[in-house]
């Protein structure tokens, strides 16, 4: 009889817990097997423990601790009734849980099926110090618990006046835990600022902690612009069972009516889809300044992905807008050229393969979106073989690439390439560093609309069909020898490297198209590179010899230096592959280089250039520093490009941006940005942001300008407000 009263009342234990912690972040009662509990062995010592069987009273006093499967009850005395089935603790009254929750209370009564019960006065400390607070508590049904006069807070007290309110908290006159619903109701709330009330609400629902996702309305946003006018948006979240959900979220605006976007997402057993997408009716400015009223507007981002089996896998993305300026002009997104993709591939040990398609959407003024590739299929397979072919560590490669490439209006072409190689690495006796590569790159063209030495994608005298080809040799000697030096706390590595690269000229027939090579840059990055240009539509023909010097240095505080400066000569020059101003046009090329310095943890400083051979005059620069701790931190960032006639897009080009933060103390922050573009002397983005955050309670606030300007589009100022409160949610606007 004894220990069967026990077993009660260390089963109080989990009872006082899960029932009356309202909004915490741990297992329902529900989840508690009572009847596994009670077959527990408790631990229970006292002072004092008796058993009136006439009164049939089992009754600790003194000091009372009951131990059971990991929780700890302590009070001052605990009775449990056996004729009225009744279990009550009284006197500091202590649970503290194995997740470190901590629950106190002056008095406890709870029927011995633990489905009616009352407390008084019960304080809950959570893991994550979230308290909870109230006058009383009572326990109805097995699963309704009703506070009076609740507080809830997951704010941590102030450590120099506890008795000071927190950052926020909610009190309302009844809480209700409806934990077969999983919901908290409150009856007559305020939501108090550091003890002052600021919103009142007869009526507040949401889910209790134990709810990952449920249907309802999210918190709603609301803004202003030039284009939109005033805006809000009211967001709805519909939970449709554990793998899909769709949300829902109207934006109505006083200029531009409604527009309607939702997401779908669907989580599969072997992969996920995620839909995206938005619509409305409403004005455009087209590209000649007209405007053209009631139009269709809308986009579609989806993607998806999906595992076959441990080698395959396939899967999509989709980015389509019905025009140019609907993604910027609705806040969806920034970006100027759009790619839709369809892949399917495959990995296995040292190999790779691929069948990709290809389609883009630009969103410049200046495009031409039927003149744009459509590639389907892009077919790559890249086979590596193990090591040890012919000689030691030899091993060998072949790359492999199919190409169709179309246009609504414009050339055509169709490309078969096979690359494949022999490479032997080698380490002298005397620590000098070889690696030997030979390689041979063959390619079959057919081609439709192609003007030879031409980069018109749409020329008006466009001939029929071609064909045309090369096989392209290439034979490879690099060169390593570091040198290792101990100078006092400094250890350096100097490493000059040298590379000599026999290949036939003119390899280059202007009857082969460029089309994946365009964006050529000559740096630090590619300059030992067998090709330097990003696809094989160009090979890096004739014979060069690529040289520099690298130097790395660490030190004992941690931090590290580096510095590298090359150059390239090739035997005859090749103006014909690379333009002026490439850095290659002439046999000896521009100096590339770059320097790195980290001494400290709060100083990193990288400059990359690109150098005239003759004059040493910039060509190109990058600059990027940062400098101090988090207390007050600048990044500076500096872009300069001197008519390089590879980049039509940009031509000359010098900006910087400027960004300094300050973490004012533990909770405050402040950052400011500027972005200008030095040769036209104007602004292109100023931002400044302030926030406070804490352990319970987020704001932020950014003010920005943007100068850019596209037809509907104009300079625009922007201020954007966000506040989160944990657990209950966020809400925004600007």
């Amino acid at each position: 009889m004894i220990w069967g009263a026990l077993g009660r009342t260390a089963a109080l234990a989990a009872v006082i817990f899960v029932s009356f912690a309202v909004a915490g972040g741990t297992a329902a009662a529900q989840d508690i097997d009572i009847e596994a509990l009670e077959s527990t062995p408790a631990l229970i010592t006292a002072d004092e423990l008796s058993y009136d069987e006439v009164n049939g009273l089992v009754v600790a006093s003194g000091n009372v601790e009951v131990t059971q499967a990991g929780r700890v009850v302590l009070a001052d005395r605990v009775t449990y009734d056996v004729n009225a089935d009744v279990v009550t603790a009284e006197g500091n009254v202590t649970l503290i849980e194995p997740g470190g929750e901590v629950v106190s209370a002056d008095f406890v009564n709870l029927t011995g099926d633990l489905k009616e019960g009352f407390v008084r006065d019960i304080r809950v400390l959570l893991a994550d110090n979230t308290r909870i607070a109230a006058a009383s508590g009572t326990r109805t049904g097995g699963n309704r618990t009703a506070f009076r006069k609740g507080v809830f807070s997951p704010c941590e007290l102030c450590r120099e006046d506890p008795t000071r309110a927190p950052i926020w908290q909610i009190k309302a006159n009844e809480v209700i835990h409806d934990q077969e619903a999983h919901d908290i109701i409150y009856h007559d709330a305020w939501l108090e600022f550091f003890g002052l009330p600021v919103l009142y609400t007869p009526y507040l629902r949401h889910p209790d902690p134990t709810v990952d996702r449920r249907s309802g309305f999210l918190a709603p946003t609301v803004g202003t612009s030039n284009f939109l006018g005033y805006a809000v948006g009211v967001p709805y979240f519909w939970a449709i069972d554990d793998t899909k959900d769709v949300t829902i979220s109207p934006l109505a605006s006083t200029e531009q009516g409604l527009n309607l976007t939702g997401e779908y997402r669907h989580l599969f057993p072997d992969g996920e889809l995620r839909i995206a997408g938005s619509g409305t009716v409403a004005d455009r400015e087209e590209r000649d300044g007209d405007v053209a009223e009631n139009r269709f507007r809308g986009h579609i981002d989806a993607e998806g992905s999906f595992e076959i089996d441990q080698t395959w896998r396939w899967g999509f993305e989709a980015n389509r807008t019905t025009d140019d300026t609907y993604l910027r002009a609705y806040d969806f997104n920034n970006s100027r050229t759009l790619s839709s993709e369809g892949y399917l591939e495959g990995l296995k040990g040292r190999n790779y393969a691929a069948v990709r398609g290809l389609a883009y959407q630009g969103l410049r003024e200046s495009d031409r979106n039927n003149e744009f590739p459509i590639v389907v299929p892009l077919a790559d397979y890249n086979f590596i073989s193990e090591p040890g072919v012919l000689l030691s560590g030899g091993h060998y490669t072949v790359d492999a690439n199919l190409l169709a490439l179309s246009r609504i209006e414009g050339r055509d072409s169709r490309r078969l390439s096979v690359v494949s190689g022999y490479h032997l690495p080698y380490a002298g006796p005397i620590g000098d560093v070889y690696e030997f590569t030979a390689q041979v790159q063959a390619d079959g063209y057919w081609t439709h609309g192609v003007v030879p030495d031409s980069s018109d994608v749409n020329p008006s005298d466009a001939p029929g069909g071609d064909t045309t080809g090369r096989i392209f040799p290439q034979v490879a000697v690099k060169w390593r020898y570091p040198w290792m030096r101990q100078d006092g706390s400094i250890k350096q590595v100097v490493e000059p490297i040298a590379q000599a690269v026999f290949a036939p000229s003119g390899s280059n027939p202007g009857e082969i198209p460029n089309e994946d090579s365009l964006d050529f840059e000559f740096d630090d990055t590619n300059i030992f590179k067998l090709n330097r240009f990003a696809g094989r539509d160009r090979v890096d023909s004739g014979t060069r010899f690529d040289y520099g010097v690298k130097w790395t240095g660490a030190f004992e505080n941690g931090g590290s230096a580096g510095a590298f400066l090359g150059q390239s000569y090739r035997l005859t020059e090749n103006d014909d592959v690379f333009a002026e101003g490439s850095g290659l046009e002439d046999k000896l090329s521009d100096l590339v280089g770059r320097i790195q310095l980290t001494p400290i943890e709060t100083l990193d400083l990288l400059y990359r250039f690109r150098l005239d051979k003759d004059d040493l005059k910039a060509q190109r620069s990058e600059f990027d520093v940062k400098i101090g701790p988090p207390a007050l931190n600048l990044n500076l960032s500096y872009f300069f490009l001197n008519n390089d006639q590879n980049i039509d897009e940009f031509g000359d080009r010098e900006e910087v941006t400027l960004g300094l933060s300050s973490r004012l103390n533990e909770n405050w922050s402040i950052g400011v940005q500027h972005r200008r573009d030095l040769l036209e002397d104007r602004a292109l983005r100023s931002a400044v942001s302030l926030t406070y955050q804490d352990d319970c309670f987020l704001i932020q606030g950014v003010a920005q300008q943007t100068n850019f300007r596209d037809r509907e589009l104009e300079k625009d100022t922007s201020v954007f407000v966000r506040v989160v409160f944990k657990y209950l949610g966020e809400v925004s606007g600007g």
